[in-house]
């Protein structure tokens, strides 16, 4: 972004991708609860936001539609991990079949009452 003061007027130059963003954030903005709607200030910001967003509205949207025909990042080949045969696991012995003595009575430790 660049700015070019002239006086009390500042011209502001823009790539297209930040004319995209300034409209993204207008669009934002006007559907957000921290602006005020009944003020005289926030009759004046919403329609100036409104100007931006129909006057860049084109531009913003190119911007979109080249991102969307961007082709997605893939890899072609996942990465080798040396290992060509699959992972197993051996066979259960004896101990999964194999039964736990309880560690509790099965009477209560306390007397009731």
């Amino acid at each position: 972004m660049k700015v070019t003061h002239h006086g009390d007027d500042h011209l502001v130059c823009l790539t297209s991708e930040e004319v995209a963003l300034l409209v993204d954030l207008c669009h934002a903005a006007a559907f957000s609860d921290h602006l005020a709607r009944e003020t005289r200030q926030g009759h004046r910001l919403r329609r100036f936001m409104t100007e931006v967003q129909q006057s860049l509205f084109d531009t913003a949207q190119g911007v979109w539609r080249h991102k969307r025909q961007l082709p997605a990042q893939r890899a072609v080949q996942p990465p080798s991990s040396g290992t060509t045969a699959p992972v197993t696991k051996a066979v259960a012995g004896e101990a999964s079949q194999s039964t736990v003595v309880s560690k509790s009575s099965s009477r209560p430790k306390r007397p009731r009452g």
